[in-house]
């Protein structure tokens, strides 16, 4: 970096330092300077600590990064703002499970007709701020609303099946962060995709060793709802491990340090996928066929059958929201990808987003 933008960084964080009014304040701006050459990890790591060490410390600390990423015009700030928020995740901090949806939103960071300017060479850095954007305030909501059902062996399977499709679609968003050429070379790019690549990890292997806990416990009993959400993660898993080989092969190529070697990702038998479909289509059947039936001897079954689907029809009550709530997913997912077809390819790399 010459001189003179050195100059320049120095002048727009110093007037920040300024107008901080304690030390963590002090420390997110350094944290999230405007040099996108350099990284201040020990900034960071003393924002963590002090958040483990007083939790009530986080919420000042969320309400001065946002304060800082919404003002700014800068994509590395913006960037480097997103990446601090990512680390409470990261480092494992309790209290973050309380932040819920950002405070802030970039999901227009350096759009035409935006507060914020853009450049020919800002713009490709600006779709990765938005990608990591749109990733971690998803993350944020669903760890939050974890809170509300968490996974563990009293959860209903239908509990657990919502979950682990949403995680699911926390990879799908994941995915979507891919630098522009060359930015890569850039430490605050390349440090990112670290992070992302981090989470991949953790997250994947998370949903692969939750699918085959859960995966047992649908049968034909089970009914024709869990089968259905069962067959869709099957099927997402199917091709996720092939489209995520295709991402690391990306970041590898681009020079990625926790991406040079790729795992060897799970996939679902086809045995399984065969027996959630023989559930779903003997459900269908079932039905058409009750139609036909006479009414002899059936009364008995009948009220039998009645507090069966009683049951059932209360937990799925219970879970309409979060029914609801996964649909919507899918349906964003699908508005995203549709969006993202229409932009024209950056780099000559096969869409990784078909999922």
């Amino acid at each position: 970096m010459n001189i003179w933008k050195r100059a320049s960084v120095a002048l727009k964080d110093g007037t920040s330092l300024i107008a901080a009014d304690d030390l963590l304040k002090a420390a997110v701006v350094k944290a999230t300077n405007h040099d996108e050459y350099s990284i201040d990890p020990e900034n960071a790591l003393f924002i963590y600590r002090q958040v483990r060490a007083t939790p009530a410390s986080l919420k000042p600390l969320i309400g001065a990064i946002s304060s800082r990423v919404t003002r700014t015009r800068s994509w590395v700030v913006a960037l480097k703002g997103l990446m601090l928020m990512h680390g409470f995740f990261l480092s494992k901090t309790t209290a973050a499970e309380s932040i819920g949806r950002l405070p802030f939103d970039l999901s227009a960071f350096g759009r035409e007709g935006n507060s914020r300017t853009t450049s020919s060479r800002s713009g490709g850095f600006n779709l990765f701020v938005r990608a990591y954007f749109a990733f971690l305030d998803r993350r944020s909501i669903l760890f939050h609303d974890g809170n509300r059902h968490r996974y563990d062996e009293e959860s209903s399977v239908m509990i657990r099946l919502v979950i682990i499709r949403k995680m699911q679609v926390i990879i799908d968003s994941l995915i979507r962060i891919k630098p522009i050429g060359e930015s890569v070379r850039i430490p605050v790019i390349n440090e990112a995709m670290e992070n992302v690549i981090s989470e991949i990890l953790e997250i994947y292997g998370w949903i692969c060793r939750r699918i085959a806990e859960v995966l047992p416990n649908v049968n034909s009993k089970s009914g024709k709802r869990q089968a259905d959400v069962a067959l869709k993660i099957v099927a997402k898993s199917m091709t996720q491990g092939e489209e995520l080989v295709k991402y690391f092969v990306f970041c590898r190529d681009l020079g990625v340090a926790n991406a040079q070697e790729i795992p060897n990702f799970v996939r679902i038998p086809v045995d399984d996928v065969i027996h959630l479909h023989e559930i779903v289509w003997t459900d269908k059947e079932e039905e058409q066929g009750g139609e036909e039936e006479t009414d002899e001897g059936e009364n008995g079954e009948e009220r039998t059958k009645g507090l069966e689907e009683g049951e059932e029809e209360e937990m799925e009550r219970e879970l309409i929201p979060e029914i609801d709530d996964l649909i919507k997913l899918d349906d964003d997912e699908a508005k995203e990808e549709e969006e993202n077809s229409t932009a024209p390819p950056v780099v000559n790399v096969p869409d990784l987003i078909s999922l």
